[in-house]
């Protein structure tokens, strides 16, 4: 059979390709003999222009979408192919947690918005489209591409509305990969500012652009993501193997992160923070 088709897109120039198709041949030699290495470039892109920009490169019925900082378990492809053995299947969505090696990267894991390793399927199964690890049709993504908006992580969001809309589901499968926890003090306050911008923007988008319901929809989600962390590091602290006496570290940190995301909801809403086209500061570094 034919080899698949994989395509790196990526945000720099055109003349990056032979330095990114050196960089991929120390690290996996073998990738070049059993697929075609196809590289797109889209200068300055962000996150879903890259995709959009890869999926245009794609051949196959059936179009991947995985990033380049999270590493695939054993049996990710399979599982994440199966579903599409029914051709009625339009998007099968795989199974991302963070990986964790110290206080910080536990705290992380415990709060971030990807469930847990092991034990965390009912959380799993309301997350939204994990961009970073899911398959589609090929006909349907093209004819849907990830929308255009100024938020960080919003299209995957307005994306999987119109695919409910259409009346599809959503396959949640095992198909797991493990993504590199989130590193820095810089990143952190970034991070959770602007997963607070993106709150409000869901709501205008999903729910309603009224001034009063996105700032008491603000206070609620702090409430909500308040009581979420503190179950959540609670009744998972021990399977990370975090100490008991970090626990209480780690509560701060995480309301601290909920508090930030407040702070940027509410100052967006109010409009104290005016909308712009969301990019990943030079500051924040490695995330």
């Amino acid at each position: 059979s034919a080899r698949p088709r994989i395509v790196i897109s990526h945000g720099g120039a055109e003349s990056d390709k032979e330095a990114l198709r050196r960089e991929i041949s120390n690290e996996a030699p073998q990738l070049g003999q059993v697929a075609e290495l196809v590289f797109t470039a889209f200068p300055g892109g962000r996150y879903y222009d890259l995709k959009n920009n890869g999926m245009l490169a794609s051949d196959g019925d059936i179009v991947i979408f995985l990033d380049s900082d999270v590493v695939a378990e054993p049996g990710w492809l399979s599982g994440l192919l199966e579903p599409f053995e029914n051709s009625e299947v339009i998007c099968a969505n795989g199974y991302t947690y963070l990986s964790y090696d110290d206080f910080f990267s536990r705290t992380f894991a415990l709060i971030w918005f990807f469930p847990m390793a092991r034990g965390d399927g009912r959380f799993a199964s309301k997350r939204a489209i994990n961009a970073n690890n899911v398959a589609f049709r090929r006909e349907w993504i093209l004819s849907h591409p990830f929308p255009k908006h100024n938020g960080f992580k919003v299209s995957c969001t307005l994306l999987m509305r119109e695919l409910l809309r259409e009346g599809h589901k959503i396959h949640n499968v095992n198909a797991r990969v493990y993504h590199y926890s989130p590193r820095g003090w810089r990143f952190f306050y970034w991070r959770a500012l602007v997963t607070g911008r993106d709150a409000d923007r869901k709501f205008v988008a999903l729910n309603s652009p009224s001034r009063t319901r996105r700032i008491v929809k603000s206070f609620s989600r702090w409430l909500t993501m308040s009581w979420r962390t503190t179950r959540r590091i609670v009744g998972h602290a021990r399977e990370t193997g975090m100490p008991l006496w970090q626990v209480p570290f780690s509560l701060i940190v995480g309301q601290a992160f909920y508090g930030l995301a407040f702070w940027g909801q509410f100052s967006f809403a109010t409009g104290m923070v005016r909308d712009k086209i969301e990019t990943v500061p030079d500051y924040v570094g490695h995330s």
